[in-house]
């Protein structure tokens, strides 16, 4: 059977399942968690890959919820073949960094005869290639991207023997979060993330209840005919007393290598916290077998195209070649004319490979002021957008605030130190900082002891992408263009308003009256008195002025004049003054 690895990490540890997978069959020939103590995750990653003799094999990555945006669509009742593109259309007006270059994939939870409900996800160009990069700096090929809590589920629902209808709830304890999903009749029906406090004895409490909370926002009043807890029994003794007393129900303690077949070695050699590895084992079971149970992103799901008319697609093919050979046959005559045209190309683009070579060094130095201005973040906007998006004084309290810029990358973070009442204020503030160009991670909850309110501490650091400095920057200097081509426009007319203005009276003094103007007293007066000799040397010398800057001679390519840039083309310091101004 091939081999396959499913990956997972975070800021915590790096996990990683390595299996050989054929069709629903599962063997599982290693599993490793290894804790990253500021190591640098890729890293660690590709000396494990390394080690394991596992470059070259298909990879399954596994991305909690700060990787991707998750919403609950209900559209109208549609055909099956139309619902992805619904799906898309809708996640552009719903979700805030689905945008035309964004991957969107769903899941449906439930169809009737008045619409379709769905999970739906989306997530940015920009980190799905950083997942890719990654992949292919550990010399591994990516096959899936997918969310890690269905992922789990899948693992459950497909492969355990227990039942499955009515309400049920998977909980998986990873270092510092908790994923809880709720299922109703075997398909998922709601997924949430929820942050951890750090501190072991306060989980049990915290975890309680975020799972009521979790079951009446699914819409389940409060209670779950089963809950399970991926792991050891001996290691989630007190968890699993605290979640049967939050939500009066049966819980059972599940280790996911008890659903799949396990080499014997590496069995013995698991860790202990081997819940944490249920949503590998997931992919493991569903790349191949319930592949539609998964949020992927690499394969989203996409219209069904309808199977070909073999006969219609010879007709169209035949009739198009015979076309050609006729056209060609027609054409032969004109090849002559068409090869002097080519050359005159030719000739043409030589001329203009100067320009196109000092457009191209004006690029260069564009992109180096760029990269150095990248690093310029508008603290006053990202201020105001903080003050905006945070919760009320009675939720949450800001201690301090701490922004630094990357002046070699470009853009900057915000670090935000402060402390809130409850922790579910924690995911309100962070949807409402996080979008396209904010990436928002935290180190988790510090619990405080005293009876002050604000007794869960936190630490937020959003991290400002350089790509938008950049935008932001080129969006005021072309309104200040803008700004200035209507500046001049609006000049114009005023200038030839004047001029007009001031030939008149001129017209008037020329015009006189006969007794001002044939005096012969006055030779001044009297311009019809001109010889023609003094005429035609007039006309002469007026000529002679025409003609000279016609004759004159260019400046050379080396002198001043030529690298003084013209009217179109503004120079460096120009961009930045306009730069400045917008």
């Amino acid at each position: 059977m091939p081999k396959k690895i499913a990956i997972d990490w975070d800021e915590h540890e790096l996990r990683l399942v390595a299996g050989q997978v054929s069709g629903s069959k599962v063997k599982i020939t290693d599993a490793v968690v290894i804790p990253l103590d500021g190591l640098n995750a890729i890293e660690t990653l590709h000396k494990a890959v390394k080690e394991r003799g596992l470059a070259g094999t298909d990879a399954l990555i596994a991305i909690g919820r700060g990787y991707a945006e998750l919403r609950e669509l209900q559209l109208p009742p549609v055909p099956e073949e139309e619902l992805p593109d619904m799906v898309r259309f809708q996640a552009i007006r719903s979700f805030a960094s689905a945008g035309d270059s964004a991957t969107v994939d769903f899941l449906v939870t439930r169809r009737s005869e008045t619409g379709v409900e769905m999970i739906a996800a989306a997530i940015g160009p920009t980190k799905l290639n950083e997942i890719r990069k990654a992949c292919e700096a550990c010399s591994i090929n990516a096959n899936r991207v997918s969310l890690r809590p269905l992922a789990a589920a899948s693992l459950y629902l497909t492969q355990s023997k227990l039942p499955t209808q009515g309400n049920l709830v998977l909980v998986d304890l990873l270092a510092g979060d908790a994923e809880i999903v709720v299922a109703r009749d075997g398909k998922v029906v709601f997924v949430r993330t929820v942050r951890m406090p750090t501190e072991l004895k306060s989980r049990p409490r915290a975890l309680a209840g975020e799972l009521r909370r979790s079951l009446v926002a699914c819409g389940a009043d409060g209670t779950a005919e089963r809950v399970i807890l991926w792991g050891r029994q001996s290691v989630h003794v007190d968890d699993q007393a605290m979640l049967a007393e939050a939500a009066g129900s049966p819980v059972d303690v599940i280790d996911p290598f008890d659903l799949v077949d396990v080499d014997a070695k590496v069995r013995s050699e698991l860790p202990d916290h081997v819940g944490r590895l249920a949503p590998l084992v997931g992919l493991l079971a569903a790349d191949e077998s319930h592949p539609e149970r998964l949020i992927d992103f690499l394969n989203p799901r996409k219209r069904v195209e309808e199977e070909p008319n073999h006969i219609k697609t010879a007709v169209m093919v035949a009739v198009p070649a015979l076309l050609a050979l006729v056209g060609g046959y027609l054409l032969y005559g004109q090849l002559s004319e068409m090869d002097t045209r080519i050359a005159e190309l030719k000739s043409a683009n030589a001329e203009m490979k100067p320009a196109v070579d000092a457009a191209a060094t004006s690029i260069s130095r564009t992109e180096t002021v760029d990269q150095f201005l990248d690093g310029d973040v508008n603290w006053l906007a990202e201020m105001r957008r903080l003050a905006k998006a945070m919760p009320p004084a009675d939720k949450m309290i800001v201690r301090g605030i701490t922004g630094t810029t990357d002046p070699r990358a470009g853009g900057g973070k915000l670090v935000i130190t402060a402390a809130v009442t409850q922790p579910a204020v924690i995911d309100e503030f962070e949807r409402s900082l996080r979008d396209a160009d904010h990436i928002v991670v935290g180190d988790g909850v510090n619990e405080s002891k005293d009876k002050d309110a604000y007794r869960f501490g936190i630490n937020e650091t959003v991290t400002i992408n350089p790509a938008s400095i950049r935008n932001q920057r080129y969006e005021g200097i072309l309104a200040a263009l803008m700004a200035a081509t209507e500046s001049s426009s609006e000049a114009e007319p005023t200038s030839e308003a004047e001029t007009t203005d001031e030939a008149e009276p001129a017209n008037e003094a020329d015009s006189g009256s006969p007794e001002t103007t044939s005096g012969p007293s006055d030779p001044a007066s009297a311009p019809e008195a001109e010889t023609p000799e003094a005429a035609e040397a007039e006309a002469e010398a007026a000529e002679a002025a025409e003609a000279k800057p016609a004759d004159a001679d260019p400046p050379p390519e080396d002198s001043p004049e030529g690298d003084q840039p013209t009217s179109e083309q503004p120079t460096d310091e120009e961009s930045a003054k306009v730069e400045v101004q917008a």
